[in-house]
């Protein structure tokens, strides 16, 4: 899934968050926030979840924890410049990927309620 990030969330997370180096430490609420906003509009726009738009506000969650602890701020805010410049394949943009695969696999596995059961 492919990420939507502003370049004013850019210039907020080097303001707010510019000195939180540490992967495990948490990103500002602001970055949190924007961020979750951007995530949900993208996923109700994705066609993997489509119909399936009520599970965005868990997937966002997860993929925003997953990054929050994987990827260290400094690098998700070169990511957001990268996307921003449409460098999609730099390292920063590939880490913050990869810290997104677990939520994109675990979130498109689910099938739709109704769907579960198999038709013969």
């Amino acid at each position: 899934m492919r990420f939507v990030w502003s370049i004013p969330l850019t210039f907020a997370l080097a303001i707010a968050g510019s000195s939180l180096a540490q992967a495990q430490q948490r990103y500002p609420a602001q970055f949190a926030n924007q961020w979750s906003n951007s995530c949900q509009e993208s996923c109700k726009g994705n066609t993997l979840y489509k119909d399936r738009a009520g599970i965005c506000p868990s997937y966002c969650t997860c993929v925003l924890e997953e990054v929050q602890a994987k990827v260290p701020l400094e690098v998700a805010i070169q990511a957001d410049k990268d996307l921003a410049a449409k460098k999609n394949d730099t390292e920063a943009v590939k880490k913050v990927n990869e810290a997104t695969l677990a939520c994109q696999s675990r979130f498109q596995a689910q099938k739709p309620a109704g769907q579960s059961k198999m038709k013969r």
